[in-house]
């Protein structure tokens, strides 16, 4: 499965990528330099808008794709053209998109303190993060994630 990072402009995509389970890095305070050794000791592909870190990016061997500022379905279409990448939406195998950490089934009484009262009500399936214990649900947000990929497979 690939591996990203993504630059400081891309943040909403890295949290999309990290929803379809792709280990999925943010340029939030590295720079360009850090970013591009990272990436190759790492092998992963950096998707920025930077003219100069995609040229930097060629020049050392790191693969690196140029994606464009037309918002999120056409992103996310540009990768699955360029790379033929997936979007699975199980969420037992999604990455935290708060910090990128891996997903661990919870039972809802481990966790049901730490979750809002309709949310326990409504929603039996839950999911921590181990590094930022983060707790996730499928809720609503799924919907539309779910009907962003409708317009990605058009």
């Amino acid at each position: 499965m690939h591996k990203f990072y993504t630059d400081c402009m891309l943040g909403k995509l890295a949290r999309f990528l990290r929803f379809f389970g792709y280990d999925t890095l943010y340029r939030f305070n590295e720079t360009e330099k850090e970013m591009l050794i990272q990436s190759l000791s790492e092998n992963r592909i950096i998707l920025s808008r930077s003219k100069s870190l995609l040229a930097k990016s060629k020049k050392l061997g790191v693969k690196a794709l140029n994606i464009g500022n037309e918002g999120i379905i056409n992103n996310l279409k540009i990768l699955k053209q360029e790379l033929e990448i997936g979007y699975p939406t199980d969420p037992g195998f999604s990455r935290c998109s708060n910090c990128n950490g891996i997903l661990e089934e919870k039972a809802k009484d481990k966790i049901i303190s730490r979750i809002p009262e309709g949310t326990a009500k409504y929603y039996n399936e839950f999911w921590e993060c181990t590094n930022c214990k983060k707790i996730y649900w499928v809720g609503r947000h799924w919907e539309n994630i779910k009907a962003i990929l409708e317009n990605v497979k058009t």
